[in-house]
């Protein structure tokens, strides 16, 4: 799905052509000045406003790397401007709000604040809500906990970049089924292993080729999970992330996996795994060996 991002930033300007023109040309964006304030807008695909931006952070600092994003900038909307960008009138906008239309839906978002005497509401709530019945854009702009959620992660997100580290992204390897706490557990173990001093730069120090080196993808796995399930978490511009998962000891372990495009990777077909292999059998063949031997961890090819 594709996320519109309205942000405030910093270290470049409207008159810098170079950068201009690379926001354009590279992120179909435009950058604006407004009373001293430069914003930034961007769009981004991804699984979910979170993940796009986590994505859309990586890309700017990679071409603009003084850039400094320093908030989202809510796109506040009143009646009138709700009912011109749904080309419907000012009255049915009105009835949506009070509730006298669309009583089979969710209610109307709650409004962001007053302007005047008239409220005012983040048109990613209401473009939401107007989702529910085919209505609204196209691209979706984040809903205000998703932008909340944003906010705080960007001093973070750019601190590690700083740091020279990846950005790491966390991804289920299946969900909606009895093992969701299971995996949820994996994640959060993982989370306090990389608060420990030195372990992130361990994790980026895995010889795997990535084509975007300050995005790190850790799929987050239980033992029944299949392969082809991990593999199909790697972004769209990915061919390489690194598969998280509880050994037989409950000990957390770390793999390279890798798409059916990664170069010089181990195809599993060649440790004897079918195309229904789990992560259990991987952590099998890696203990035992196809010959009872161990073997060193591989970097397996996953399936398409």
């Amino acid at each position: 799905m594709e996320y519109e991002f309205h942000f405030v930033v910093d270290g470049i300007e409207v008159d810098d052509d170079k950068a201009v023109a690379i926001v354009h040309d590279t992120f179909d964006g435009v950058l604006t000045r407004h009373r001293g304030r430069h914003f930034l807008d961007v769009s981004e695909s991804g699984v979910n406003a979170i993940d796009a931006a986590h994505r859309i952070v990586v890309r700017l600092r990679k071409s603009l790397p003084a850039l400094r994003l320093l908030r989202t900038d809510p796109d506040l909307v009143g009646v009138s401007d709700i009912a011109e960008r749904v080309d419907r009138s000012r009255q049915n906008v009105q009835q949506w709000v009070s509730g006298e239309r669309r009583q089979d839906k969710l209610p109307f978002p709650d409004p962001e604040g007053i302007v005047g005497r008239s409220p005012v509401w983040r048109w990613g709530d209401v473009n939401a809500w107007l989702a529910q019945f085919g209505e609204g854009d196209d691209v979706h702009p984040p809903t205000r906990e998703e932008a909340l959620t944003i906010d705080f992660l960007l001093p973070k997100w750019q601190r590690t970049l700083d740091d020279g580290l990846p950005l790491v992204h966390f991804a289920p390897a299946e969900s909606g089924d009895s093992r969701d706490e299971e995996r949820e557990t994996v994640q959060r173990l993982l989370e306090g292993t990389l608060a420990l001093p030195g372990v992130l730069e361990r994790i980026a120090a895995i010889p795997v080729p990535r084509t975007e080196q300050q995005r790190l993808t850790v799929v987050c796995a239980v033992l029944t999970d299949r392969l082809s399930s991990v593999v199909s978490r790697i972004g769209h511009d990915e061919v390489w992330a690194v598969l998280a998962f509880q050994g037989a000891e409950s000990e957390l372990r770390l793999q390279p996996v890798g798409t059916a495009q990664a170069p010089g990777a181990v195809p599993v077909s060649r440790l004897g795994l079918g195309r229904d292999a789990t992560v259990g059998d991987l952590l099998l063949v890696q203990t035992n060996g196809p010959d009872d031997s161990p073997v060193t961890p591989i970097t397996p090819v996953g399936l398409d």
